[in-house]
């Protein structure tokens, strides 16, 4: 058996990304012969890995971005790949036989205004879900799942069950906290739609139970301006970008994560497998996988999410158990029993 995995950048560099890397690593190991297309390698991997670099692109707008590198790999693909070959893609191209879809849809479920934009990711996602090919659609998580069933109701019969992001492990020694002094943790690059800006309204309602209460932010830039009085800012610790995971998750007792809308949501399951109390919105897809996790609807109540992330801090001194979390092992067993299938 023979795979080509199709990503734009090959390496440890996002979530997606990150899952491509992985799976492509553990498959070469389980004696699947794998190939990577892609704009550039990042990351560089095993020997027997092949990896072919089509040459970057524009960055935006991103809709021409994906139609310049589909139009590349299409070109390649129809050069190249032999009839036992399986095209397994992660981007919006056109030639795949498998799709792994790892953010909710566009523009769903909402409308949204007439233009360009919104024009072309639409019918690049319709082109992506409706590829002569196509023989398997993979969601990340039940979120998506639903999704496609109600936007794309014509590809239910090659509908996979959802396949998650495993975890890596991260080595990683908690301090035990002090309950009134707790410390509320969140990392996200794109901060405002993984709702910041509530956490930190959420975090001034806990202040008046716990004046001491802190809050530990990473994955954005530290001169970002999120809202904080310079007397609020004293308590707060701006990481930034962190390159060693264990250096924002060893200084949190729990994870906030009241996020507008998350295809999974990788930080939860992270949090999670250290034992680390979460409180999420279910609009993140990890809120309906097997985790032990509170959560609670994005739209509601400030007052209704501050009792939510009290009760948790009321029980941080009690012991919390680590979770375990599917390895990047099964989840290349998973998608090895799909491409025999």
């Amino acid at each position: 058996m023979e795979v080509i995995q199709v990503v734009k950048r090959f390496g440890l560099c996002g979530g997606m990304e990150e899952y491509a890397f992985r799976l492509t690593e553990k498959l070469s190991k389980m004696g699947v012969k794998v190939k990577v297309l892609c704009e550039v390698q990042l990351t560089s991997t095993q020997d027997d890995i092949i990896v072919i670099e089509l040459g970057k692109g524009i960055s935006k707008p991103r809709w021409l971005s994906h139609i310049q590198f589909s139009n590349k790999v299409s070109i390649w693909v129809k050069n190249n790949v032999k009839r036992n070959e399986i095209v397994h893609s992660h981007e919006r191209i056109s030639c795949h036989h498998v799709t792994t879809i790892h953010s909710t849809l566009f523009n769903f479920p909402k409308k949204g205004l007439p233009g360009l934009r919104k024009y072309m990711n639409e019918y690049l996602e319709k082109r992506e879900m409706s590829s002569k090919r196509l023989k398997k659609v993979v969601p990340v998580s039940h979120l998506i799942s639903k999704e496609i069933k109600v936007k794309f109701p014509f590809v239910k019969n090659v509908l996979n069950e959802p396949i998650p992001p495993s975890i890596s492990p991260i080595n990683c020694s908690r301090k035990k906290p002090i309950t009134n002094m707790p410390i509320i943790g969140f990392i996200g690059k794109e901060w405002k739609r993984k709702g910041l800006p509530k956490l930190i309204q959420i975090w001034r309602a806990i202040t008046q139970k716990y004046p001491n209460a802190k809050l530990c932010l990473a994955g954005f830039p530290k001169n970002e301006d999120i809202g904080l009085t310079n007397q609020e800012a004293s308590n707060v610790e701006l990481l930034g970008f962190v390159h060693k995971k264990e250096d924002f998750y060893s200084k949190i007792d729990l994870l906030l994560h009241p996020a507008k809308k998350e295809a999974y949501g990788m930080v939860i399951a992270e949090a999670c497998s250290l034992g680390i109390p979460v409180v999420c919105s279910k609009e993140c897809g990890a809120s309906y996988s097997k985790l032990a996790v509170r959560s609670l609807h994005y739209s509601e109540s400030i007052n209704f999410w501050t009792k939510e992330v009290l009760n948790c801090i009321d029980k941080l001194d009690q012991e919390t158990s680590i979770q375990l979390t599917p390895s990047w092992n099964d989840t290349a067993k998973s998608y090895s029993i799909l491409y025999k299938s």
